[in-house]
């Protein structure tokens, strides 16, 4: 899924990739860590709709997902961020998006 999102602290832009997604957040891959309780305004496409859903969300967590030196480049981060203010209809769409595309249990 396309995901863009701006600090909104910093006011900077950022491409990330969605790793998860549910009715209470999304996991990010980014760039860098980022502090707990920074804001967000976020834009998610999800595939077959063609208008992004846009939420304001906070970060939960942020963490490095592998020592920079086994690294070739940077290292990834997950970064976890609940909704703070999103439209009712959007949750919904992704809450149904999360349930088609979950995978089973065994």
């Amino acid at each position: 899924m396309s995901t863009t999102f701006k600090d909104l602290n910093s006011g900077k832009a950022h491409r990330a990739l969605t790793k998860d997604i549910g009715g209470n957040g999304v996991c990010l891959v980014t760039e860098d860590e980022m502090a707990t309780g920074t804001p967000l305004a976020v834009q998610i496409t999800l595939p077959d709709r063609p208008a992004p859903i846009a939420f304001l969300g906070d970060v939960v967590w942020s963490i490095l997902l592998m020592e920079a030196s086994q690294y070739s480049a940077r290292p990834p981060v997950e970064t976890g961020i609940r909704f703070v203010s999103i439209d009712p209809k959007d949750r919904a769409l992704i809450k149904q998006f999360a349930r088609l595309n979950a995978l089973p249990t065994l």
